[in-house]
């Protein structure tokens, strides 16, 4: 089994690297800072290392050249970072590799399989599967609402690429607003947010403005939002959600086949 080290400081794209690579089949271990990445690889002993630039105690590139120089160790390392540009040329190095943040998983799995050629057959390189979300015919519109930006770039990155059209807001008056100029088919809510949070926009929506329009609560917090979950056109899961997850939800309360 591939075991991957997955090395940041945001928990939500933690949260995010740890169900993904999980649902992928592979051995996950997390780390939030580089002396942490450092003791936990020589234990853990991984195959692959996805390091954020920017982690407490030392940062992303203390830990690659430790790991280099140090230790002599030439485990495969993919950075993942939204300032790729403080990063010093890396492409005559090798096992390195550079994915920017907001990270889309069918590059990140890509760079996984090519650093990694051992652990996948030809076979399945040279005929991979068709990709799991087929775009539908007409791009629904979704609205995203979480005062995350992390979450809004991610669940951008991941409906985009299955054909939605997004448009995203930050807080609860930001929703209401953008709900009514953009007339999305189906909304993605947070519950704890600024501005009234998602269950006030849920009761401005179905009780102002009568509208109908399927809801998908995506939330740390189920529990505080479990009765609205009775309601027509209403979902909720708990965060964080893998990018299967997130798309399959959003076909079902859309009826996509």
């Amino acid at each position: 089994m591939v075991k991957i080290l997955a090395v940041e400081d945001n928990p939500a794209i933690l949260d995010f690297y740890r169900d993904f690579f999980t649902e992928a089949g592979f051995e996950v271990k997390t780390a939030e800072d580089a002396l942490s990445a450092l003791t936990l690889h020589q234990q853990f002993k991984s195959d692959l290392i996805v390091l954020d630039l920017n982690i407490p105690a030392g940062g992303g590139m203390l830990v690659f050249e430790t790991l280099r120089t140090r230790m002599h160790d030439p485990v495969p390392i993919i950075f993942s970072t939204g300032k790729s540009e403080q990063l010093p040329n890396l492409s005559k190095l090798h096992n390195v590799t550079v994915v920017k943040k907001p990270t889309n998983p069918e590059e990140l799995m890509a760079e996984v399989k090519r650093l990694l050629p051992r652990f996948f057959s030809q076979s399945i390189d040279q005929n991979p599967p068709p990709p799991p979300n087929v775009q539908p015919a007409v791009r629904h519109k979704i609205l995203v609402v979480d005062d995350d930006p992390t979450i809004l770039e991610l669940y951008t990155e991941i409906l985009s690429k299955a054909g939605f059209e997004i448009q995203t807001a930050e807080d609860a008056i930001g929703a209401v607003t953008k709900f009514q100029s953009f007339k999305p088919a189906l909304i993605i809510l947070d519950v704890d947010m600024p501005a009234g949070g998602g269950k006030k926009v849920f009761e401005r929506l179905r009780m102002q403005l009568a509208a109908s329009t399927p809801i998908l609560f995506s939330t740390a917090s189920p529990a505080a939002v479990e009765d609205l979950a009775k309601n027509f056109n209403v979902l909720v899961l708990k965060k964080p959600l893998t990018p299967g997850d997130l798309v399959g939800a959003v076909k079902d309360l859309l009826k996509l086949s």
